[in-house]
């Protein structure tokens, strides 16, 4: 009777034991303080800095891409990869996949900001590798502004040119229907004889020729450069020459203002 029951306590005993033993275990593997490997103490990561150090490029991105491959939260190795795809391979779209798994898995992390810049200096490489450099750089786009302003301009400069030359045009035409109507008036007047009375053609003043000598010209209602010249110098060509004389009061040539004193050069 005592030996059944000094067995049975044992095997009590020996059941507890087990159980203790067990409810340890569970204990210890739930408890916060249960120790889990940093990525950058792994294997895989330390041996892709090592590589890197050594210049085995292409054996560390492969050392890095493993750890990915197991470790969802590898963040460290993601941003490792995308720089060696970045720099080193010149793959800027396997880059920008790694960045971006950065980005998601660690938005707030000490790289973020770099990150980010990074993601845009691979999408740029990645433009600049397309057939015919579509976005091209910042300095041909500049470049390519500038002569297009230049183009205008020089447009903008030969329209003001042509509006000039038909106002001078349109004042020719009206000597020459002045001189028409003197004709026509002269050969009313023609005596019985048959003789045309004689055509008076009218001479520049002699304000105008005292105008002709350098000097000033105070500006007249109605008045345009080509008549201006007309007025001084007998003829519209030199209305460009009154313009650049006195560009400081001009900004066009038709800002002209009665009462405004031009140079005469």
């Amino acid at each position: 009777m005592h030996l059944g029951r000094k067995v049975k306590s044992l095997q009590t005993a020996l059941i507890m034991s087990l159980i203790a033993v067990v409810l340890l275990g569970i204990l210890t593997a739930c408890s916060p303080s249960a120790s889990v490997t940093k990525e950058t103490d792994e294997r895989s990561y330390r041996r892709g800095k090592s590589l890197l150090r050594e210049g085995r490029k292409e054996e560390a991105l492969q050392a890095f891409l493993s750890l990915t491959s197991v470790r969802p939260d590898a963040t460290e190795s993601h941003l490792e990869a995308g720089l060696i795809y970045l720099n080193h391979i010149k793959d800027p779209l396997a880059a920008i996949y790694h960045f971006r798994n950065y980005l998601a898995l660690n938005p707030d992390g000490d790289h973020a900001e770099f990150v980010k810049e990074l993601i845009l200096t691979a999408q740029k490489d990645f433009a600049k590798s397309l057939p015919g450099e579509p976005f091209g750089n910042e300095v041909d786009r500049v470049n390519l502004m500038e002569t297009v302003k230049d183009l205008r301009q020089e447009n903008n400069d030969q329209k003001q040119k042509i509006l000039e030359l038909q106002r001078e045009l349109t004042d020719q035409e009206s000597v020459i229907q002045n001189m028409q109507a003197q004709v026509n008036a002269g050969l009313d007047r023609s005596d019985n004889s048959g003789q045309v009375a004689p055509i008076i053609i009218q001479q520049p003043t002699e304000q105008a020729t005292t105008q002709a000598e350098p000097g000033t010209y105070t500006v007249q209602a109605g008045d345009t450069l080509s008549r201006i010249s007309t007025k001084v110098y007998g003829n519209a060509g030199r209305w460009m020459d009154i313009f650049q004389a006195n560009q400081d009061q001009l900004p066009s040539p038709n800002a002209l203002k009665p009462g405004q004193v031009l140079r005469l050069p």
